[in-house]
C-alpha cells in the first residue's frame, strides 16, 4: 500500500527551468517546525569557476542516446569534445524546455527535439526525461553521501511547470518523470508563480525587499501580481489572500516569451547584424567551446547590469570569431563595425567588446516591454482591480535593470523582491509538496467540452453536420461544454457531471474527444479557437443494455482529473485521458 504524502520523510522539489536547473528539499519533521528550513545544492562551472545554486538546463548523449553528462559538466564537456574534433557523433541540447510552450504542431509523445547543430534529433521525452533522472539521481546520491538513509518511497517528489502551459505539457512533463524512475503515485506538479507565492508568504519581512514599511500583501483580502520572470517564460498569476490563509487565482494565468533568453537572442541579433547570420552559425559549429564561452561571460554581465551607473559593458569575445571573420570577408572587424548602426556604441579590440551601457541596456527592451504592456493590461482587467503589491521572483527578477524598469513602469504599485527570488519557486514547490491545499481556487484558461453526437434539429443545425447512425439522424462535431473560461474553479471539487451514452450498443468502450476552446460558447468543435486537447477511454460493461456513462471533470488541481462511473452497475469504470497522442 502506497504512502500518503503527508507519511512521507521527505519532499524533493526539481525545477526544471528554460536556462537553469536544480533541485531544493526538506525533510516533513524540520517543515513543521521552520517551513524555510530548504536545502539546495551548489553547482560549479569547471573553467570559469561560476558557483551558483542552479545548474544549466544542457544535455550531452552519446550516438547511442545514452546521457554522458548535465549541466555546467555537460557544457564543459562538449567543448573538450569539440576542441578535439571528436563531438560530430555526440547529441548536445541546451535551452530546449520552450519546446513544450513554442511547438507549432501538437505535442506528442513522438515529438522530436533538434540539437545544437540542427542537424540531429532525438524524442523529446527522452531527452527530457534524461535531465529529470540526472537531477534525481544526483540529489539521491547527495543524501546518500550525507547519510540520511532513506529510501525512494520515504521522498515525495514535485515537478515544477509554468502555469501558462497547457494540459498536454504537463502531461509530458509527468510521463518524462516516470520515465525517469519517479513513481506516479509519488509525484506532483506545482505551478511556478503559485510555488513562489507560497515561498513568499512564509519570508519574513526583512527579506522581502520593497516591503521595509509594513507588508500587507499576504494578510487576509490583500491582493498581489506574481511576477515569475524565468529564463524562457515570463509567467503571470493574480491571488487574494482568503481568510483561512489559503490563496485564490483572480484570473486566468498568462504570460509569454519575455524571459532572460529574450535579452541573449538581442545580443545575439547584433552579434549577426556585425559578422552576419551564416557566420555566427559556422562560429558555433566550428568553435563551439569558444561559442559557450562567450554566452557565459554574457550571462555573468546580463544579471549584473544596472542602467543608472555610467561607462561601459566589457565583453570577452573569443579571438577566433574576429579571425574567422576577417578571414571569410577579407576586412578588418573594426572597419565592419563603422559601417553599422553600432559604430558609435561599441569598440571590439582583440579579446574584448566594450558597449555603452545605453547600447547594452537596450538588449533589455524586447523583454521589458512585453512584459511591462502585458502587465499593464491586466491590472486594468475588473477581476484583479484593487491590486497593487507586485511579487517579482524567478531568475530574471534578479536583474537590478528588471526590477527598476517594473517599479518605473508602476509607481503606484509596491514591488516586493524577495532575497533569492531565482530560488522562490523551487524552495515554493518544496512548501507545496508538504502542503498542497493553501490554493483554493484557480480561474479555467479556457473552455472545456466533450464532442458528442446529439438529435439533429433542421431548423438550428447545418445541413453538413447531419450524419446518420443507426436509421436516425444525428447532429455531430457538438461541443458539449462542461467549463467556461474565465470560471472559478474549486480545488478538487467537481465542476460538472454529465451523461454519455455509446453511439452504437455493441460497443465495449466508450471513447470522449475531449476539447478547448478560448470562446466562451462554442457551438461546434471545429468552430474558430477550438483545439482537440485529448481522448477519455471508459470501459463499457459487455453486457445488459444500460451503458449510460457519468463523467465528472474536476479542473481544480494542477492536472485535469477526470471520474467516470457506469450508471448501470454503479461501478467507477476505468478512465485513461490522454493529451499526447495524435489528433483523431
Amino acid at each position: 500500500m502506497a504512502c500518503a504524502q503527508e507519511d512521507r520523510l521527505m519532499t524533493a522539489a526539481i525545477d526544471f527551468g528554460t536556462t537553469y536547473s536544480g533541485y531544493c528539499f526538506s525533510f516533513r519533521h524540520d517543515f513543521e517546525t521552520d517551513p524555510l528550513k530548504v536545502s539546495a545544492n551548489t553547482w560549479t562551472a569547471g573553467t570559469a569557476g561560476l558557483v551558483s545554486l542552479k545548474t544549466p538546463t544542457t544535455v550531452l548523449l552519446d550516438g547511442k542516446g545514452d546521457l554522458v553528462a548535465f549541466g555546467y559538466e555537460a557544457e564543459d564537456r562538449y567543448s573538450e569534445l569539440a576542441e578535439e574534433e571528436e563531438h560530430a557523433e555526440y547529441f548536445y541540447f541546451r535551452r530546449f524546455k520552450m519546446t513544450l510552450f513554442n511547438s507549432s504542431s501538437r505535442l506528442t509523445r513522438d515529438t522530436m527535439l533538434k540539437d545544437m547543430t540542427g542537424g540531429k534529433q532525438m524524442k523529446a521525452i527522452k531527452v527530457f526525461s534524461h535531465a529529470i533522472r540526472y537531477l534525481k539521481d544526483h540529489m539521491l546520491k547527495t543524501l546518500e553521501q550525507r547519510g540520511a538513509g532513506l529510501k525512494d518511497k520515504d521522498i515525495n517528489w514535485v515537478l515544477t511547470v509554468p502555469a501558462i502551459w497547457d494540459d498536454p505539457a504537463k502531461q509530458f512533463m509527468r510521463e518524462a518523470a516516470e520515465e525517469a524512475g519517479i513513481n506516479r503515485i509519488q509525484l506532483m506538479i506545482s505551478l511556478e508563480p503559485e510555488a513562489a507565492s507560497l515561498f513568499c508568504k512564509y519570508l519574513p519581512i526583512e527579506k522581502l525587499q520593497g516591503a521595509e514599511s509594513g507588508i500587507s500583501a499576504f494578510r487576509p483580502g490583500s491582493r498581489y501580481l506574481v511576477l515569475d520572470a524565468g529564463g524562457g517564460t515570463v509567467d503571470i498569476t493574480v491571488h487574494e489572500v482568503q481568510t483561512n490563509g489559503t490563496l485564490k487565482e483572480l484570473d486566468k494565468a498568462s504570460g509569454g516569451a519575455w524571459g532572460g533568453t529574450r535579452v541573449d537572442e538581442s545580443f545575439k541579433e547584433m552579434l549577426e547584424d556585425i559578422v552576419g547570420k551564416g557566420m555566427l552559425e559556422e562560429f558555433a559549429l566550428s568553435h563551439t567551446a569558444d561559442y559557450i564561452d562567450l554566452f557565459r561571460d554574457f550571462e555573468t554581465k546580463k544579471r549584473n547590469v544596472k542602467d543608472d551607473e555610467p561607462g561601459k559593458i566589457t565583453i570577452r569575445i573569443p579571438i577566433s570569431l574576429q579571425e574567422l571573420y576577417e578571414e571569410r570577408s577579407g576586412e578588418e572587424i573594426k572597419k565592419r563595425i563603422r559601417q553599422t548602426k553600432y559604430k558609435d556604441d561599441l569598440t571590439w579590440v582583440g579579446d574584448r567588446l566594450r558597449i555603452n551601457k545605453p547600447c547594452f541596456v537596450e538588449l533589455f527592451s524586447a523583454a521589458c516591454e512585453g512584459m511591462v504592456d502585458h502587465v499593464k493590461k491586466l491590472l486594468k482587467s475588473p477581476k484583479v482591480r484593487g491590486t497593487n503589491n507586485i511579487l517579482m521572483v524567478g531568475g530574471f527578477s534578479e536583474s537590478p535593470l528588471l526590477q527598476r524598469r517594473i517599479r518605473e513602469s508602476f509607481p503606484n504599485c509596491r514591488v516586493i523582491v524577495p532575497q533569492e527570488a531565482g530560488l522562490a519557486v523551487l524552495k515554493g514547490a518544496v512548501i507545496f509538496g508538504h502542503q498542497p491545499a493553501t490554493i483554493a481556487a484557480r480561474i479555467a484558461k479556457y473552455t472545456y467540452g466533450i464532442l458528442t453526437y446529439t438529435k439533429f434539429d433542421r431548423k438550428i443545425h447545418p445541413q453538413s453536420k447531419l450524419k446518420m447512425v443507426d436509421g436516425k439522424e444525428k447532429c455531430k462535431d457538438t461541443f458539449d461544454k462542461h467549463v467556461t473560461a474565465g470560471q472559478e474553479l474549486e480545488i478538487d471539487e467537481v465542476q460538472s457531471e454529465k451523461s454519455y451514452w455509446p453511439l452504437y450498443s455493441n460497443q465495449t468502450k466508450l471513447s470522449l474527444s475531449v476539447y478547448t476552446s478560448t470562446n466562451e460558447d462554442p457551438k461546434f468543435i471545429d468552430d474558430d479557437g477550438c483545439s482537440y486537447l485529448g481522448k477519455l477511454t471508459v470501459d463499457l460493461p459487455k453486457y445488459g443494455s444500460d451503458k449510460e456513462v457519468s463523467s465528472s471533470f474536476i479542473f481544480g488541481g494542477t492536472e485535469l482529473k477526470v471520474q467516470a462511473v457506469v450508471k448501470g452497475t454503479g461501478e467507477v469504470a476505468t478512465a485513461n485521458f490522454d493529451f499526447l497522442e495524435g489528433e483523431p
